[in-house]
């Protein structure tokens, strides 16, 4: 307290010392951090009206949409990383993504904003780097093309992001490598976070989000 207090006197903003970041878990013996618990949105931020945990996942639902596309924010800025999630788009209906590296926004009522990498979940886009709020489509031909499992079944995402260059894999296919060497733009790190896309009507589930920090 009487560092704060200090600092204060001395004209230094005291946020960075108070900012209420999520701390985030202890990774496991080959390095793993677990994101998502299975049981609720501990460190984690969106919309209630949309995300919600059923057995063991995240769903993101809702019959109709206002305000533009909106996210569930986990709330640690995070840098060099492999990135793992498990989705299902259901009925391949609608469209989603994984932000990563990305900045949190707001617009009008909508506090759940986001902008930045995104790895694309929807049809003729899975796989695809995009740019949320920003470039658009970053890399839209594939290095091979994934094939997503039917009737519902869980599809895997794996994303590198190791300085400029970003990689994007699906069901174990590596759809994109991207080297950003835009030195204005490139997003060096950022927030992690899950779209949901507008105008809605649709359920799009994810679960055994874990991170692995790189040097």
């Amino acid at each position: 307290m009487k560092l704060i207090a200090t600092l204060a006197c001395l004209g230094f903003a005291t946020a960075t010392l108070t900012a209420d970041h999520h701390k985030l878990p202890k990774p496991d013996a080959e390095g793993w951090i677990t994101l998502f618990n299975g049981k609720d949105l501990t460190g984690w931020d969106g919309n209630p009206e949309i995300w919600s945990v059923v057995d063991g996942y995240i769903s993101g639902k809702i019959d109709k949409l206002k305000g533009g596309n909106t996210f569930l924010v986990y709330k640690t800025p995070l840098y060099d990383y492999v990135l793992e999630a498990e989705f299902i788009l259901v009925d391949n209906k609608g469209n989603s993504g994984i932000q990563y590296r990305s900045k949190q926004s707001v617009r009008g009522d909508n506090k759940w904003v986001v902008k930045g990498y995104q790895a694309d979940i929807g049809s003729g886009w899975f796989g695809k780097l995009y740019e949320e709020g920003g470039r658009g489509l970053l890399a839209g031909k594939y290095k091979t093309e994934p094939k997503i499992k039917k009737d519902n079944s869980w599809n895997s995402y794996r994303i590198t992001a190791h300085g400029t260059k970003v990689t994007q894999e699906i069901n174990g296919v590596v759809a994109i490598e991207f080297d950003d060497k835009n030195p204005d733009k490139a997003a060096k790190g950022g927030i992690i976070a899950l779209q949901y896309h507008s105008p809605g009507g649709f359920e799009v589930r994810f679960k055994n989000i874990r991170v692995k920090l790189l040097k």
